[in-house]
């Protein structure tokens, strides 16, 4: 082989080929890559969130419902299990950083650990979701067409509804925003087994480099989107 020829060879095309795969650059993939595909969602999904922020806001600063007096908005009280929730997609996040960058790296063994890691924390932060909405409705908290979320008889939501029912949008709004969040991380998990099938072919081959990258990067946004809506709950 020439010097000409060892310069200008491409390992990373080459499947199966042990050691780093290089991940090509968005600009540098072909016009439909996964990349751009995934960045033009994930702005779509960043204004539908923006939308629900600004309309928690406003119904924050108006919630007087027509013919009555006093405001029917009610702080949040975040109930414990939410944060351990949190912080299991903050491990989540970890995990796929981890996985990505060991992909870089050509590190097969920690790539597929932290991939591996990365969708079960998901799995368990979907799953603590749900308890979590199944444990609000066996308080009492449940949707009502008339009144958003609400409860019958609980002192701490005091406000006069028909037939004693006691009402509080901001818990509408945390449904609403939970929910639309969760429905993102079942997508997320949906990607996560794509990748997860050939992770375990041997070496590290650029597209499953690719894909882990994207994985992870949806993972963060994620975790982004619900870092800013948890602080928007506990802010107000």
């Amino acid at each position: 082989m020439s010097v000409f020829d060892t310069l200008t060879e491409k390992p990373w095309l080459t499947p199966g080929v042990a050691g780093a795969a290089r991940i090509q650059r968005d600009h540098e993939q072909g016009p439909w890559d996964r990349g751009i595909g995934l960045g033009l969602f994930l702005v779509v999904v960043g204004m539908i969130f923006a939308l629900a922020t600004m309309a928690y806001v406003m119904r924050m600063g108006h919630g007087v419902p027509a013919g009555s007096q006093g405001n029917d908005w009610r702080s949040l009280r975040l109930p414990p299990p939410l944060w351990v929730n949190t912080a299991i997609l903050v491990a989540s996040s970890l995990a796929f950083l981890i996985a990505d960058r060991s992909a870089r790296r050509g590190d097969a063994a920690t790539m597929r650990a932290g991939v591996i890691a990365g969708g079960l924390l998901g799995v368990a932060f979907l799953a603590g979701q749900i308890l979590l909405w199944r444990k609000l409705s066996d308080w009492g908290y449940v949707l009502l067409f008339t009144a958003g979320l609400c409860k019958v008889g609980d002192p701490l939501f005091t406000f006069p509804f028909p037939q004693t029912i006691l009402g509080n949008p901001a818990l509408a709004f945390f449904y609403l925003i939970s929910v639309l969040h969760g429905l993102h991380i079942v997508g997320g998990l949906v990607a996560w087994a794509l990748t997860a099938r050939h992770i375990f072919a041997g070496s590290i081959s650029a597209p499953v480099a690719r894909s882990v990258q994207l994985c992870a990067r949806y993972w963060h946004f994620l975790l982004f989107v619900w870092t800013v809506m948890m602080g928007l709950f506990v802010s107000t």
